[in-house]
């Protein structure tokens, strides 16, 4: 599966606002990275991520609230889908 978010996210962002690709692989590893990839099958997502608890509407699934084990603060967008 692949992830595309837009928003603000010092993790993965060094001015905060940007971009960020992450890939997960079948075997469970996953990686990020910076090169444009066209995207079958999406769906899209909202993410607000302040200290462990994690507030996702999207698109399959609705309203949930996740919890983290680490800390972070983040506000995106994003889009989940699969390479063509």
């Amino acid at each position: 599966m692949i992830y595309v978010e837009y928003g603000l996210d010092f993790d993965n962002n060094r001015f905060g606002f940007g971009r960020s690709v992450e890939i997960e692989n079948d075997d469970g590893t996953e990686y990020r990275t910076k090169e444009k990839i066209k995207l079958t099958q999406k769906r899209y997502y909202f993410r607000f991520w302040i200290g462990k608890l994690v507030f996702v509407i999207s698109q399959d699934k609705g309203f949930e609230i996740v919890h983290k084990k680490r800390y972070n603060f983040k506000i995106v967008f994003g889009i989940e889908g699969k390479n063509k």
